[in-house]
Parts: C-alpha cells; structure tokens; sequence
C-alpha cells in the first residue's frame, strides 16, 4: 500500500531594520541581530501511531544534527534584552521500531519570543541565560518510511506549541561585534501528520510524543 503527503514548500525569513542607541556611559542600548550555527542532539521520541496502532514502546532513533539560528533583539536596559528568535533544527532518522526502510529528516523551525538577562562585567566577557515561548513547525520529509507493509512517502508539517532555555558566554571584540558560545534547550509538543491519500490502513494518521533536544553552537553578534 501506498501513502502520500502533500508536498510541503517551507520558508522561515526574520527581518530586522532598526536605529541604533547608545548611552552617554557606553551602557549596551539598542537593537542587535545574532545568529548560531552548531550541533543538535535530539531525544529519540516516541512513535504513537502510524496509520494505526504501533507496537507499544516504539521509537524514532535520531542522528546527531545540526542547528542554525537567528535573533532579532533590543537590549532595554544594559542587563535585559526582548528577543523574536527562529531557525532550524535538522535531525535525520536513523531507525523506527519496526521499520524495514528508513531515510527520512525530522526539522523543527521555531518562532519563539525570548527574555534575555547579561550581567555586565568589566571585561570583554559577558555572561548570559534566558528563555522563551512560541511554537514550533514541525515538518517531517520520507523518502520513503515503510513499517509492515505501509509505505510513507513525501513531506508534512504541523505548528505546535514550544519553549526553550538557553545560556551562553559572549566575548566583546568591540562595540559593535561578538562572538561567543551557546547553550540551547529546546522542547516542542507531539507533532501529528495526516496523509492525503491512504489505501487499507486503520487512520491517515502519523504521530509521535513531545520532542526535546539539545544543541551548542557558536554566535556571531552585531549592534546597532
């Protein structure tokens, strides 16, 4: 039997045009774009359903994966900054409980508002944490999936609720630029998939747990 889905045509684009302000006393105001590029390892996530039921305890096995980034912030004080953050994480499937073929990508393209908090210090080097809440496209991309005789071919997304965490050290090279490294936590909801044609399967449905993962990257910061 065979399954399709509609072709997906995704498109993530953050665009930031801002003035620049700066304190009499060099205090950090204003606005700042930031982008990250690092290595992503992502929880092996349940398999709840797969056109029907599946075998209790099955999983999807992730490769280790790779995550980009990209901020658009605007530093409020010299120690708190509001963010509007998305990029992608990208984590190819390595195996499924019971699959006989494999070769597919699970992506998640976040759209998150954050908090960011910096203790300013004297040095080049800045600590900071912070968090944010959104949502989360979750696009799955088989080429093909194929689990007991159901075959899986084509690609889907479903936006679903997510948030994250994250932390990291930046070096000043100066007023305007700065590198550094990250930390990133991030959790989304179950993401559920429905196919548009289906032939002799129980539902049109597939569908895992919650998926978490956690990356390191480095950044590249620029002020206004």
């Amino acid at each position: 039997m065979k399954i399709l889905f509609r072709p997906v045509i995704g498109f993530a684009c953050c665009s930031v045009t801002s003035l620049s302000l700066f304190t009499a006393a060099g205090q950090e105001h204003g606005f700042y774009l930031k982008g990250d590029l690092g290595a992503a390892w992502t929880h092996d996530p349940d398999l709840k359903e797969f056109f029907g039921p599946v075998t209790p305890g099955s999983k999807v096995k992730l490769d280790t994966g790779a995550r980009f980034g990209a901020v658009g912030g605007y530093h409020v004080t010299d120690w708190f900054a509001a963010e509007f953050e998305t990029g992608v994480t990208a984590n190819s499937i390595d195996s499924i409980t019971s699959a006989t073929r494999v070769n597919a990508v699970l992506s998640r393209v976040p759209m998150l508002l954050n908090a960011r908090f910096e203790w300013p210090t004297k040095c080049p080097v800045t600590p900071y944490l912070g968090g944010g809440v959104g949502g989360a496209t979750t696009i799955i991309d088989a080429d093909p999936i194929v689990i007991g005789g159901t075959r899986l071919k084509g690609s889907d997304a479903d936006v679903v609720f997510a948030y994250q965490a994250f932390a990291g050290l930046r070096y000043k090279i100066n007023e305007h630029m700065g590198v550094g490294v990250e930390y990133h936590y991030l959790a989304s909801g179950g993401p559920e998939w429905k196919a548009d044609v289906t032939s002799g399967t129980a539902s049109d449905r597939f569908r895992l747990s919650g998926i978490e993962s956690h990356s390191v990257s480095v950044a590249f910061t620029y002020r206004f």
